[in-house]
């Protein structure tokens, strides 16, 4: 650990004093009962993407063939054992330039086997407009798992940073509403 340096992350009470304030905005709706000690319970939006059997990834090609949408049913989409879907939160978010975001699984789906996201842990593009957060949700368990809309999936948890983020958002997912594919036109900037 650097000497001096700390990581700040927002209790729940200073999490509720940005949303009264409009620091945080959470889109379309938002209820206090989702305020965790460390963060805010996430849900699950109404589509999945779900990827296409014996497909190629080309990472300079398009990822839109690679995956079939699917709107959840209201039984439920049953995700079996070992299998692998992208979804997204059914809230929006926006955060100010001195907050990065980070999406974290719940411990009750962790327990379950319900993994719901890989390797991109950070969201720090949500503080230019209102977005959504795509999940990587994986089965790791024996069990089949339903997944439905809104179910409480996740967590987003905020660090204040030392300074404002200066660097524009970059536009590879913008105005992102919803589950996205993911842009294989790596940013070059």
């Amino acid at each position: 650990m650097l000497a001096g340096f700390k990581i700040m992350m927002l209790s729940d009470k200073t999490i509720r004093e940005y949303i009264d304030s409009g620091k945080i905005l959470i889109l379309p709706e938002f209820e206090v009962k989702n305020i965790r000690p460390a963060g805010v319970r996430m849900h699950l939006g109404s589509e999945l993407l779900v990827p296409k059997e014996n497909k190629v990834v080309d990472f300079e090609g398009s990822a839109e063939e690679l995956f079939d949408k699917v709107i959840i049913p209201e039984q439920g989409y049953v995700l079996k054992p070992g299998a692998f879907v992208l979804g997204s939160t059914y809230e929006r978010f926006q955060v100010p330039r001195n907050v990065v975001c980070h999406i974290e699984g719940r411990s009750t789906m962790a327990r379950l086997g319900m993994a719901i996201h890989c390797t991109s842990g950070i969201v720090d593009g949500n503080y230019e407009e209102p977005k959504t957060v795509v999940l990587e949700i994986k089965n790791q368990s024996p069990f089949d798992l339903v997944l439905k809309f809104k179910l409480a999936v996740a967590m987003v948890t905020f660090s204040e940073l030392t300074s404002d983020i200066n660097q524009a958002a970059q536009h590879q997912y913008k105005g992102q509403s919803g589950v996205v594919a993911p842009n294989l036109k790596l940013q070059k900037e």
